[in-house]
């Protein structure tokens, strides 16, 4: 009875400690595609946590990167591939002063390793 609970609180443990560096990974995956692309300073106040989604349908997912290749306030924007998997992971950008505070959604692929599409 012991050894199973002792399992069970590894197993969360390492569930925890998996879904921190995704968090980490897809905050760095950002902050450098901010870095990389933005037209103008952007300070970045925070992040939402990382999250997964499947509500997003292919027709949705192309507008946002026609729109995301349009927007002003990156440049030379080069987007992943759409993935065949239907789950996507998100995770919000909130940017701006304290006057007046925006946010921008980046979606990766399930494994985080490109972002294909941001509103």
């Amino acid at each position: 009875m012991k050894s199973s609970r002792a399992y069970i609180i590894i197993g969360v443990a390492m569930l925890l400690l998996a879904s921190c560096g995704q968090q980490y990974a897809a905050k760095q995956k950002v902050k450098a595609f901010v870095k990389d692309h933005a037209t103008e300073q952007i300070d970045i106040t925070s992040f939402s946590d990382l999250d997964s989604t499947r509500v997003i349908s292919d027709s949705l997912l192309k507008a946002m990167r026609k729109n995301a290749l349009a927007d002003p306030l990156f440049k030379d924007v080069r987007l992943g591939d759409i993935p065949k998997s239907s789950t996507l992971m998100y995770i919000r950008m909130r940017y701006g002063d304290d006057s007046l505070f925006q946010s921008k959604t980046f979606y990766f692929d399930r494994d985080l390793n490109e972002i294909i599409a941001f509103k």
